[in-house]
Order: structure tokens, then sequence, then C-alpha cells
């Protein structure tokens, strides 16, 4: 019961297994997505924030790539969420400077003006 507030656990259980992963990668995999999205929004460091969303691209590949290999037609999902990882790391690119700052059209003091 407690499995199913966050995730039905039974399902992606069924779907791991039907692509060949073990099961008790759903944890690793919940924290480290968890973990990478904190990274994003605290954003602390350039490089730190390279490295998340590099993961990021990796993990939806390769679970693309899972599903096209077994022939399951539920790849789409990992796709899409590839297109919008894409989005947000270009606008973020667009909006910080090389210090890892806000340029002037993110800072408040624009946004007041508008």
């Amino acid at each position: 019961m407690h499995n199913q507030l966050i995730i039905n656990f039974e399902t992606v259980a069924d779907t791991f297994s039907k692509l060949g992963y073990p099961t008790y990668l759903i944890y690793v995999l919940g924290v480290c997505q968890f973990i990478g999205l904190a990274m994003i929004l605290i954003n602390k460091s350039h490089w730190v924030l390279e490295w998340v969303y590099a993961g990021f691209f990796m993990n939806y590949t390769l679970g693309a790539l899972a599903h096209l290999a077994i022939k399951d037609g539920n790849g789409a999902s990992a796709v899409v969420c590839i297109v919008l990882l894409f989005v947000t790391y270009i606008q973020s690119r667009k909006i910080r400077n090389t210090n890892n700052e806000l340029e002037a059209f993110g800072k408040p003091e624009f946004v007041k003006y508008i």
C-alpha cells in the first residue's frame, strides 16, 4: 500500500522484469533522479549541472533503447523526456552566464519592469 502513494510499484517492477532489469534498480534510479533534480534546483556548480543533465540523458536514452529492443512500443515517453530535457538544458544555458549566475533578463530587477 505505501508503495502506491508515489508509483505503482507492481506495474513498474513488471516492466523492469520484461526489459530484463532487476527490480532493485527501481530504487536506485529513483534515488538518483531525486538527487539529480535536487542538484538542478540547487544549481551551485556548472560542472555538476552538466553531469546531472548527462545522467538524465543517458537514463532516458537507455530506457528508450530498452523498450525498442523488446519491441513493446512503450519508448515514446522516454523520447518525450529527452526532448523536454534538451529544452530545459538549452533554456538553462541561455539564462546563465559562464559563472553560473543569472543573466540580467533572469534577475528580479528585470522582471519588475515587464
